[in-house]
C-alpha cells in the first residue's frame, strides 16, 4: 500500500466534507437567525448536523474521488492479480496524486506475472526489453513474452518475435504470422495500440506481405483511435514513404472505416 498517496489523498478528502460540513452549518446558522432560534438549543442543533453533514459527506466525496484508485490498491495489497495489475498501470499514470513511479509498477507487474496474468506479464516484458522501472534484461522480457503469447497476447507474440528475430527467425516469424489475425481482430474492434502493431508487421514484412499502403492505412485507424506522440512520428514518416496516390487510398480506407463505425 502506497501510504504516502494515502495520507494526501486522505487529508484532501477530510477538508472536502470539511467545506461541505461548512458551507452546510453557514447556510443553516441563517436559517435558525431568521427563524428566530436562539441559545444553546440552537447551537447545539447547528453543531449535530454539521457533524452529521461531515459524516456523510467524507464517504461520498471518497467514492466519487478515490474509491476506485484506493480500491485498486488494496485489491493489489491482498494479493489479487488483476488488483496488481492495475496498480502497476497507477503507478505509470498521472491521473491521480499517486506518484508516477516505474520501479513500482514494474514491482506490481511482477507479483501479478507471477500469478499468470498474461496482460502483466506482458507489461512486465515490455519494461525489461525497455529497462523501463528495471534493469533491461531481454532474456527475462522474452522470458515474459513468451508466457503471455502463450496465453494469447497478440502484441506480446509480436515482442517475442522481434526478440527472436537474431536468433531464431523462422519462430519469430511463426509468431508474427500467429499475431497478425489476432491483431486484425482486435483492430477492427476499435484497439489502437493492435492496429499499429498490425501496421509495423506490414511495414516491416513480419509475418504478412510488406505493403507500405496496407501499413498506412493500419496506423491510421491507430491514429483515429488514439496513439501517443511517438507512434504519431512513425504515421507521418511512413505516410511520407508513400506515392500521393498511396496516402489517399490509405486515408480513403480509415475514413470509410470510422464512418462505418460512427454508424453503428
Amino acid at each position: 500500500m502506497d501510504w504516502e498517496y494515502v495520507r494526501i489523498s486522505g487529508l484532501i478528502l477530510v477538508l472536502m466534507a470539511l467545506g461541505t460540513a461548512l458551507l452546510w452549518g453557514l447556510g443553516f446558522a441563517v436559517y435558525l437567525n431568521r427563524s428566530g432560534s436562539r441559545g444553546w438549543a440552537s447551537t447545539r442543533r447547528l453543531l449535530t448536523t454539521s457533524l452529521w453533514v461531515f459524516a456523510v459527506a467524507l464517504p461520498v466525496a471518497f467514492g466519487i474521488k478515490e474509491g476506485a484508485t484506493l480500491w485498486t490498491l488494496t485489491r493489489g495489497h491482498l494479493g489479487s492479480a488483476e488488483g496488481q495489475y492495475q496498480t502497476g498501470l497507477l503507478y505509470l499514470g498521472n491521473d491521480t496524486f499517486l506518484r508516477s513511479n516505474p520501479t513500482k509498477a514494474v514491482a506490481a507487474f511482477r507479483q501479478a506475472a507471477n500469478q499468470g496474468h498474461a496482460q502483466a506479464q506482458f507489461a512486465l516484458a515490455q519494461a525489461c526489453a525497455s529497462g523501463l522501472g528495471t534493469a533491461k534484461n531481454s532474456a527475462e522480457a522474452l522470458r515474459w513474452a513468451r508466457a503471455a503469447a502463450q496465453a494469447g497476447q497478440p502484441l506480446a507474440m509480436v515482442l517475442a518475435g522481434e526478440l527472436l528475430q537474431a536468433s531464431s527467425p523462422a519462430e519469430a516469424e511463426a509468431l508474427f504470422r500467429r499475431a497478425a489475425p489476432l491483431l486484425r481482430a482486435q483492430g477492427e474492434s476499435g484497439d489502437a495500440g493492435a492496429c499499429f502493431a498490425l501496421g509495423h508487421l506490414h511495414r516491416s514484412g513480419l509475418g504478412v506481405a510488406q505493403d507500405p499502403e496496407e501499413a498506412l492505412y493500419w496506423m491510421l485507424l491507430g491514429r483515429r483511435l488514439g496513439i501517443g506522440p511517438l507512434h504519431e512520428f512513425m504515421v507521418q514518416e511512413q505516410e511520407k514513404s508513400l506515392t500521393p496516390e498511396q496516402q489517399t487510398r490509405a486515408h480513403a480506407r480509415a475514413e470509410a472505416w470510422i464512418r462505418s463505425k460512427t454508424k453503428t
